[in-house]
């Protein structure tokens, strides 16, 4: 959507991919057009250095502040089950980053619930501590809303210009977006896991086994991650 709105307003090419296109940079800095990186693993929280790079870091002692200083940051939240549920269907059904079970994904060093809530904490903390910063709920974003009103006015620091917000959102519609790849990848089924454009939902985790919502309620630190992302938000 985003990539969507800056071609209407700053004359660039219309594309999702915001910061990876090297040979655009330049152009795309010469219109004084927004550069955003996104982050959505776990365990790759900024997009200057590489993933290797990070994974040998300790991430107690990482220091977020010098990477995001001078940077606005939008922080994109949803329940740390549920994201992570969602995570999971993406990297067993579509990059086969992980084989194995649900409980099995929740004891992954990286992927499990004691890494999962760490980073929703450290999230928490720089939050609180970045100047520039705006929150959003991911629920609420797949409705047409005032939140993506604040994400475009925080974003290029302009009033919005509500035609170009309306075409935007029309152009990224999340029915039209589930359509186009049902077609593309032969899948008839709306609800098929092997779809990067899922439904979704609060409380998708009580579809998981009753063991498994045992160990997510006994957590020692889910409490608190999700305290931080409701006080966020």
């Amino acid at each position: 959507m985003l990539g969507h709105y800056f071609h209407k307003l700053y004359g660039v090419e219309n594309t999702h991919r915001l910061n990876s296109l090297k040979e655009n940079i330049n152009a795309r800095k010469k219109a004084n057009c927004p550069l955003v990186s996104f982050t959505h693993d776990n365990h790759s929280f900024a997009s200057e250095i590489s993933n290797d790079e990070f994974n040998r870091l300790d991430i107690d002692k990482f220091i977020f502040e010098e990477i995001y200083e001078n940077k606005k940051l939008i922080f994109l939240m949803r329940d740390p089950i549920d994201a992570s549920m969602s995570y999971y269907k993406m990297c067993v059904n579509m990059t086969q980053r992980f084989s194995g079970s649900y409980e099995q994904w929740f004891e992954h060093p990286v992927f499990g619930l004691d890494a999962l809530t760490k980073w929703y904490i450290v999230a928490f903390d720089l939050w609180q501590k970045h100047p520039n910063s705006i929150v959003l709920h991911y629920e609420n974003l797949k409705q047409e809303g005032y939140e993506w009103r604040n994400l475009v006015k925080f974003t290029t620091g302009q009033d919005v210009n509500n035609e170009w917000l309306n075409e935007a959102l029309h152009a990224r519609d999340f029915g039209k977006l589930k359509q186009q790849e049902m077609k593309a990848k032969n899948i008839v089924d709306p609800n098929s896991d092997k779809l990067f454009v899922r439904q979704g939902g609060r409380d998708y985790q009580f579809t998981l086994p009753e063991n498994i919502q045992d160990k997510i309620r006994n957590h020692k630190q889910l409490d608190r991650a999700r305290q931080c992302v409701e006080s966020m938000v």
